[in-house]
């Protein structure tokens, strides 16, 4: 890389460190929380439900704006409703203000990993952008594998607001280095007009696609339970199974490892085996990983090394199986790209923020609810591959492929 790519990709990295951190360093702090607030778990899940409700909402909107108005001020707008939520939570004396903080950090937060994303095919020629974004792939799983653990230490260390203030520290410093060093990238005479009738009718052309949805659901759904798992069981494993506050956080570390192992090794997998073994590959490891979760409940529902074992094995999988069918998904309308990509990243963040919020409202101080959320997961995303797969099977045979 030039210095000029070097500049811009540690650009986007600032911009995506932010918004991958927030959600995972503050989960080992639960507990505290729970105490600290007098809320109940499924309350304290809220947190992480509606911030990808925020999340959610905000993507579909910073992608037609940034095509209009340049990747700078939506940026910069994102950036700064993401530092106003941050400090709202850093100093949050209810849980109704805590969950406001949530929801504006949400909607910042989907800000940074849309334009951030658009900011790099924009620097980026095309060939160059595959490997910036590989780079990314391989950068931005490490940070967040590495989140917990540090939010574990800064909850023992300096209790569960210390958490709030990383966040608020890692936005300002996003902030300021846009501010200060990001030269807008989308040029004048690229932008579109901005005409919200077209920007529906393409949105409607994407919800109408089935192909598009059964890979969304699919996807969607797969997250969710993994989300689901590692929120539930931040509560679950030192309330009710007495873990160590301090230990807990090596255990998230554990399950977001599979998926950065997973995302370390795609590439020369594919390489090795081709794409389609390796869709089969990862839905054979999340249903494995489902199965062996579904032994250990029954064989040891009370050992918490025995039920992330199994998990592991379904993140690998499900980043596997995410990871090759996202860019199908991109490329089932690849006439609006922009739109199809904040579908795609907002619907699955709101199904797992539903996934999630399910699963709080069903706990019951057991490891059962997480578990059938899992099973569920798996028996519902099969069909909706195989069917996709079927599909494209008939229409490439229709068109000779």
């Amino acid at each position: 890389m030039n210095r000029q790519e070097i500049k811009y990709l540690f650009l986007i990295i600032t911009i995506f460190i932010a918004a991958c951190v927030e959600t995972d360093i503050y989960l080992p702090a639960f507990p505290d929380m729970m105490a600290w607030f007098k809320a109940s778990e499924g309350a304290i899940q809220s947190l992480l439900t509606w911030n990808f409700v925020g999340i959610c909402l905000a993507g579909p909107l910073y992608g037609p704006l940034s095509d209009s108005f340049g990747r700078k001020k939506p940026l910069l707008v994102a950036l700064g409703i993401f530092l106003a939520g941050s400090i709202i939570t850093l100093f949050a004396q209810s849980l109704d203000q805590m969950l406001f903080g949530r929801v504006l950090q949400g909607l910042g937060s989907g800000g940074c990993f849309t334009l951030g994303t658009a900011i790099l095919f924009d620097a980026f020629q095309k060939d160059r952008a595959i490997a910036a974004l590989n780079s990314l792939n391989t950068t931005i799983p490490l940070i967040m594998a590495s989140a917990p653990m540090i939010g574990g230490y800064l909850n023992h260390a300096f209790g569960f607001r210390s958490n709030f203030l990383a966040i608020a520290l890692f936005v300002l410093v996003s902030l300021g280095v846009c501010i200060f060093f990001f030269e807008e990238t989308h040029a004048k005479e690229k932008r579109a007009p901005f005409r919200m009738r077209a920007i529906l009718r393409d949105f409607g052309q994407a919800c109408s696609s089935l192909a598009f949805w059964q890979l969304t659901l699919a996807m969607s759904l797969l997250f969710g339970a993994y989300i689901a798992f590692l929120s539930g069981t931040s509560v679950l494993f030192v309330v009710e199974f007495g873990m160590s506050k301090m230990l807990f956080p090596w255990i998230q570390g554990s399950l977001l490892g599979g998926w950065v192992a997973a995302s370390l090794l795609l590439t020369g997998a594919i390489a090795k085996w081709g794409i389609p073994r390796i869709k089969l590959t990862g839905t054979l490891l999340s249903a494995l990983g489902a199965l062996g979760l579904l032994v250990a409940v029954v064989l040891a529902p009370r050992n918490p090394y025995c039920l992330t074992i199994g998990m592991i094995f379904y993140a690998f999988g499900a980043n596997w199986i995410i990871g090759l069918y996202f860019p199908e998904g991109m490329e089932i309308l690849p006439q609006i790209k922009g739109v199809t990509a904040s579908l795609l990243t907002s619907a699955r963040l709101l199904i797992a923020a539903l996934v999630v919020g399910l699963t709080s409202r069903l706990y019951d101080a057991t490891i059962y609810p997480l578990a059938a959320v899992v099973i569920v997961t798996i028996v519902a995303m099969a069909p909706l591959l195989l069917f996709y797969e079927r599909g494209k099977k008939r229409e490439g045979a229709v068109l000779g492929v």
